[in-house]
């Protein structure tokens, strides 16, 4: 008599070992060890620690305060002090690990519905959700600086001036212009929300393009997926090296007008794309184990080392010089960015706390005003305001006056910071939640900001 074998249960526990496949549809209830490809804590922290980098320089450049550490606990190794002018120099490389981060969420979704077959929103409640995201906290800034700031402290030398700012502002458009991109009296650091919402805008016809066709068979979808993600992304790197040697190498370009434009960024987007392709076919055949932990902790380190050996590498250069480096080396700088997301994403667990942390959550909720008001903040208050005090034509800073450059470094850091949870819990919460629907002061998740709208067990959404 032949023994019944038992099938092996699927439950918790999955199958045995690191490679676990799952089912297309996203289950209820996930095995334990699985990988989130929904919510991925450590992007709170690597979001809020980009943005503090992008304050840091932008902070230098008003301050001149050259940033160390000392450490003379080190110094038996020759190490007294540890120097972060290199990051002060040039942290505005890191507003494309933003944009990296922005284009690894956007495409996030739409990955897991090629991969995984799981179901996206509609493009109507896409639509709500960058709306309620993005124009809050924007809009408030541009109509609040130009009515009670520009306007009043004569800014503008005519009223045309003055019209074009608010109008290419209140489009999107001001990165187009001279005047209203680098000459801008509504808050220079707004031209990336500007490629963003471009960006956002051109999102559903590259999506249209690469979701599998309801027509054909799902496994032949899928490869005509993944092919037709291939183009996409050769497609995007061939317009970022197709605007670099066109306007950004031309001889006699104005190359700040061009090198922040939305082509530039093509490849960074590109790069987003792949990495969170990449991220989801792990969540669909890898479960976390001590081997994945171990070798996302080590390679998350070993590209914090290889970023660090290129920032330095552009801090060496002259201010023009480093500005062409920016384009010519963005394809490497977010591919080295996209191993950092990724590897830190699988790390072991006491890592991954590093970046997913109550801190890393909060500052990772007020980023996107901090980014906003920093330096609008910083030079309104040195220049307009004269705090601290200052005589004559000359800042201080140009002079040296450590006194002086310490006060004012702590004061535009408390400005920028009590400005940004002002606007986030007073501004961008309340009329997002309105937006969505939702009571305007509801209390927010204790996840982070690239959490997705929850859903109940059994419902779809």
């Amino acid at each position: 008599m032949t023994a019944k074998v038992k099938p092996r249960d699927k439950g918790a526990g999955g199958r045995s070992g690191i490679l676990n496949p799952k089912p297309d549809r996203a289950d209820a209830g996930k095995p334990l060890g699985s990988i989130d490809a929904k919510y991925i804590d450590v992007l709170d922290g690597i979001r809020a620690i980009s943005v503090i980098i992008v304050l840091i320089f932008h902070f230098w450049q008003q301050t001149w305060i050259f940033p160390t550490v000392q450490t003379p606990f080190l110094s038996f190794i020759g190490l007294k002090q540890i120097d972060f002018t290199p990051i002060a120099k040039v942290g505005y490389l890191f507003v494309d690990m933003m944009v990296l981060m922005s284009g690894f969420l956007l495409f996030l979704p739409l990955m897991r519905l090629v991969v995984m077959g799981e179901p996206i929103s509609s493009w109507k409640e896409y639509a709500r959700r960058r709306v309620a995201r993005i124009l809050p906290s924007y809009l408030f800034a541009v109509l609040l600086i130009f009515f009670l700031f520009a306007l009043p402290q004569h800014s503008y030398s005519n009223t045309g001036d003055a019209i074009r700012d608010l109008v290419t502002h209140l489009t999107f458009t001001q990165t187009l212009f001279v005047k209203t991109y680098i000459g801008t009296k509504c808050d220079v650091v707004l031209w990336t929300v500007a490629i963003e919402v471009w960006f956002y805008v051109l999102f559903p016809l590259i999506a249209t393009i690469i979701r599998p066709s309801k027509k054909l068979e799902s496994r032949r979808a899928k490869t005509v997926s993944y092919i037709i993600i291939a183009a996409v992304f050769i497609i995007f790197h061939l317009i970022s090296i197709w605007w670099e040697h066109t306007y950004v190498r031309r001889p006699g370009i104005y190359v700040s007008m061009y090198i922040n434009q939305l082509p530039a960024f093509m490849g960074a987007y590109a790069n987003g794309m792949l990495a969170s392709l990449i991220f989801v076919l792990i969540a669909r055949y890898f479960r976390r184990s001590w081997v994945l932990a171990l070798v996302g902790t080590v390679l998350s380190v070993l590209s914090i080392v290889y970023i660090v050996s290129m920032v330095n590498e552009c801090a060496k250069l002259q201010a023009a010089d480093a500005q062409f480096w920016q384009v010519s080396e963005r394809a490497r700088l977010t591919a080295a960015f996209s191993i950092f997301i990724l590897s830190t994403a699988l790390a072991a667990k006491w890592y991954r706390f590093i970046f997913s942390n109550p801190l890393m959550r909060f500052l990772a909720g007020i980023s996107y005003n901090l980014y906003i008001w920093h330096q609008w903040l910083a030079v309104q208050i040195k220049y307009e305001w004269r705090i601290p005090a200052w005589e004559g034509t000359t800042p201080p800073n140009q002079s040296f006056d450590r006194p002086w450059m310490n006060s004012y470094a702590l004061i535009i850091t408390v400005a920028a910071f009590a400005a940004a949870i002002l606007a986030t819990y007073l501004i961008e919460k309340p009329f997002a939640n309105l937006i969505l629907g939702r009571p305007m002061f509801q209390r927010g998740s204790k996840k982070g900001l690239n959490n997705p709208k929850t859903v109940k067990p059994g419902k779809r959404k």
